[in-house]
């Protein structure tokens, strides 16, 4: 058994925006995610992450990934800044080099996540930065 329950989050009245351009690292996101009831925009780009948030300002969190295609994520949640300072952004990249967790805080991000993603880490900093 293991020693460490798993948290159950109901985050059912909660909109996540996840800005992941590949199919398998979305597929992750949404599975981890499932058990939460949450619903999910899913975009591919930075340009869609700036609009889809232009559109959908109740969005409760959004999940950025940094390598993205078109605008990257640092780019992405610099715009977003200057719509809403208060929703939470969590970078989350698999180039995890000494001084991108600055970078993400510098952009404006919240919190950051190193890929390969954790279940467990990743719903608990979400719990940690939800509004």
């Amino acid at each position: 058994m293991n020693a460490i329950a798993d948290i159950t989050y109901d985050w059912a009245n909660k909109l996540f925006m996840i800005v992941e351009d590949n199919d398998n690292n979305f597929d992750l996101l949404e599975t981890f995610l499932k058990k939460t009831h949450a619903k999910i925009i899913w975009v591919k780009d930075g340009d869609e992450a700036v609009e889809a948030y232009r559109k959908n300002p109740e969005i409760d969190v959004i999940l950025m990934d940094i390598q993205l295609p078109t605008v990257n994520g640092f780019e992405a949640t610099k715009q977003i800044r200057e719509i809403s300072s208060t929703v939470p952004v969590i970078a989350q990249t698999a180039f995890a080099l000494i001084g991108d967790r600055e970078k993400s805080l510098e952009a404006g991000c919240n919190d950051y996540i190193a890929k390969p993603i954790r279940k467990r880490l990743f719903l608990s900093v979400i719990a940690r930065n939800l509004i």
